[in-house]
């Protein structure tokens, strides 16, 4: 078994707690959006609200693109 292989079984043995991930990632990104009505490119926290828009979006692309491949593999089988 290669290790991308062995991988992908360890993503897909976890299909049913990425849900809860993708809903927390969704609420993330709203209070983000929220916080950034307040925040402009010339505030101290700008470099930190940059930051968590790439960590945010960065997770939720990963959990969707990974939830979708989790469950196609699953009505494959």
């Amino acid at each position: 078994m290669s290790m991308t292989s062995w991988l992908l079984d360890l993503v897909c043995a976890q299909r049913h707690r990425m849900k809860p991930l993708f809903a927390l990632m969704v609420a993330m990104a709203l209070l983000l959006g929220l916080s950034a009505l307040y925040v402009g490119p010339g505030d101290d926290s700008y470099p930190i609200l940059v930051l968590d828009v790439v960590l945010v979006g960065g997770a939720m692309a990963f959990f969707g693109v990974a939830f979708r491949y989790c469950t196609k593999r699953e009505m494959d089988e």
